[in-house]
């Protein structure tokens, strides 16, 4: 880590610490006050986490003031460029991909897919940090990034995300004409966030004791083309200070028989799918991996449940409705 741009991040936070306690105040106050997001994070705070009263108001305040550390780490340390972000890596990652790659030779001309959270609220921050591993990968990393309406908010997400590195592709009617071309001529890889939920359709998964829909087409047609999966969290310890955290997803796509016993994946284990037995089987696998990712992450945000959106409402669909 580099020892300078640590402590520039240090003194410019003690700096802005005035700032940060009004706006940790205001932010209390907001948590209290029966807004829309207030009462929609209270309520999946109480019934999937069971947290109440003070404590409750607490981690809303906390959610909300990491959207505010968002914003300085995008428009101010980033042009700073003092952002600090510490990789670690599983200690079966490199293993289980290696076996991967020489067990399946298609999958050694795909780049990887990278599913990640909305962790530390901080999707447009984490991606950028991917590249580092894309490094050693030789490999470009495209970000997918929903457009708004408005032209200015997508200029200003196309440049966050250019600016370190990463290519952009946005979600519209050619996103999957675009990823097939990247990942097949361009051997990309591809990172997007899949905890959202998605208007219609989805997979119906296990999440905090209740099922909720999965968006699952853009990570079934990165399996169709034989890309590994590494499952990717953050974490922000301090404003522009993140521990980014990588894990070789199941990969059962790719698996034979005999690399499923070599790689140790005793620590992963599924969340339950809605109705299993009647998912179709090309999306079975999809399916699986997202089973394990949906387990994986929650027991992330249950080590850190102030760094997840929970004023979003990801419980609202049943699978009836599907």
């Amino acid at each position: 880590m580099n020892k300078l741009k640590f402590t520039i991040l240090i003194l410019a936070n003690l700096l802005l610490s005035p700032i940060y306690i009004i706006l940790f105040i205001f932010c209390g106050i907001l948590s209290i006050i029966p807004i829309f997001p207030t009462r929609i994070a209270k309520q999946n705070l109480s019934e999937r986490l069971n947290i109440n009263g003070i404590k409750a108001n607490y981690y809303i305040a906390l959610i909300y003031i990491n959207y505010v550390f968002y914003f300085i780490e995008a428009f101010i340390f980033n042009i700073l460029s003092i952002n600090i972000c510490i990789v670690t890596q599983d200690k079966y990652l490199n293993e289980a991909l290696s076996l991967i790659l020489k067990t399946h030779p298609l999958s050694q001309d795909r780049g990887c897919v990278f599913i990640l959270p909305h962790m530390a609220n901080v999707e447009m921050y984490s991606l950028p940090v991917i590249k580092i591993y894309s490094e050693n990968q030789k490999t470009k990393v495209y970000a997918l990034a929903q457009p708004s309406h408005f032209k200015f908010i997508n200029k200003i997400l196309y440049w966050y995300r250019k600016s370190p590195g990463l290519d952009v592709i946005w979600t519209d009617n050619k996103l999957f004409t675009h990823m097939e071309n990247i990942i097949v001529k361009n051997k990309a890889s591809i990172c997007m966030l899949i905890d959202q939920k998605p208007k219609k359709g989805g997979l119906f998964i296990n999440f905090f004791g209740k099922y909720s829909a999965f968006p699952s087409s853009g990570l079934r047609m990165c399996l169709n083309q034989n890309m590994a999966v590494i499952y990717v969290v953050a974490k922000r310890i301090i404003p522009g200070f993140l521990i980014l955290k990588f894990r070789a997803g199941i990969n059962a796509h790719l698996k034979n028989e005999s690399s499923s016993q070599e790689i140790n994946m005793d620590e992963l284990i599924p969340a339950e799918i809605f109705n299993f037995e009647k998912i179709k089987e090309r999306e079975k696998n999809t399916a699986i991996e997202m089973s394990y990712f949906v387990n994986w992450i929650e027991n992330e945000i249950r080590q850190n449940p102030s760094q997840w959106c929970w004023d979003y409402k990801k419980w609202s669909r049943e699978p009836s409705s599907n």
